[in-house]
């Protein structure tokens, strides 16, 4: 009976350890609206018995001691006030999150960022940010919990175009990408596959974002196509036909003029991703020259684009991601959209 009564007493010490530990390392949500010109609400991340406002200058003061995120800002500490906090309510169906790699996100003349709300607002959808490595200052634990909030409080992540991704988060040797910032790739990386994994929403990757979440998923990039495929069709800055393939869901394909298997569209990259068959994703558009163009997630929880139907400023632009919410809406109906 003695030692039938200490196993139960460290049995009991042990839950009791590990709920307190679990529950320090529960974070809440909050939305924070900075005095000043700024496109949409960020997503802050609280600590137990923390205040938004200590949340805030926690952050900021942790950006400060990261020398390549502070070279994102000129090395100057971001003007946002800590005030104006709300916390996230539970009701989560008409919202979409926008995760910011570069400081002109979080401004007021962000095309792409006032392109995605306008386009959302029209859907029925608020846009809230997430600011860059916004685990700043938080622990492993706190980390897991942001994420984890973040995918149920979330039914739509975009991931946004931007500098090329770190090879070794691929684990390829640096032969052409540039403009690297570790810290933030090893972020979002981390990010996409708990939200992915999670299947609680639906996942847009755009340029940079697409081969972000493609390395997430495990597939590599042609890290410079002019090098690397050849220079014969302009990426750079251009506009140039792609070829729609089947897929599962069709998201892009319902979009084809009758008759044809080709849209037009903008291209602003030197990257791309290095397609394969047997993972998460299928091929649904290449160029002329075979480079990815898009691809769609087999369980219709996501698509990934090479180019910027946000920056088309045509109809084309707006009926793709009129359409993508249209699969969001399909994969995530109203009445199941709601977690507890």
């Amino acid at each position: 009976m003695g030692i039938l009564r200490l196993l139960f007493s460290a049995l009991l010490c042990t839950v009791i350890y590990t709920s307190t530990a679990y529950a320090g390392g529960e974070v809440t949500l909050y939305q924070w609206l900075p005095t000043g010109h700024f496109a949409a609400p960020f997503i802050l991340p609280v600590k137990a018995g923390e205040t938004p406002e200590a949340a805030a200058e926690r952050y900021l003061s942790n950006l400060e001691k990261h020398p390549d995120l502070m070279e994102l800002f000129q090395g100057q500490r971001p003007q946002m006030a800590a005030r104006n906090f709300t916390r996230l309510d539970n009701e989560r169906e008409k919202r979409a999150l926008l995760i910011a790699n570069l400081p002109k996100d979080y401004g007021m003349n962000s095309q792409r960022v006032n392109s995605f709300k306008r386009i959302f607002k029209e859907g029925g959808h608020i846009s809230y940010i997430l600011p860059i490595n916004a685990n700043l200052g938080l622990t492993l634990d706190e980390t897991r919990s942001l994420f984890t909030k973040i995918s149920e409080s979330f039914p739509m992540m975009v991931a946004m175009g931007g500098d090329d991704v770190d090879p070794a988060q691929y684990k390829k040797e640096n032969l052409h990408a540039r403009n690297l910032i570790p810290t933030r790739d090893q972020f979002e990386v981390s990010l996409i596959k708990n939200y992915v994994a999670s299947e609680k929403g639906f996942f847009m990757g755009v340029c940079r974002g697409s081969q972000i979440a493609s390395v997430a998923l495990g597939y590599k990039l042609v890290q410079d196509v002019p090098v690397q495929v050849g220079p014969e069709l302009p990426h750079g800055n251009d506009w140039h036909d792609i070829e729609l393939k089947k897929t599962t869901h069709g998201i892009l394909s319902a979009l084809l003029p009758e008759g044809s298997n080709k849209l037009t569209v903008n291209s602003l990259h030197h990257q791309a991703v290095q397609f394969k068959p047997g993972g998460p994703l299928e091929l649904a558009a290449t160029a002329a020259d075979g480079v990815t163009e898009a691809t769609e997630f087999k369980n219709g929880r996501g698509i990934l684009l090479q180019f910027h139907p946000e920056l088309m400023d045509n109809e084309l632009g707006s009926k793709i991601l009129w359409r993508i919410l249209q699969q969001k809406s399909k994969v995530m109906p109203a009445s199941c959209s709601k977690v507890f």
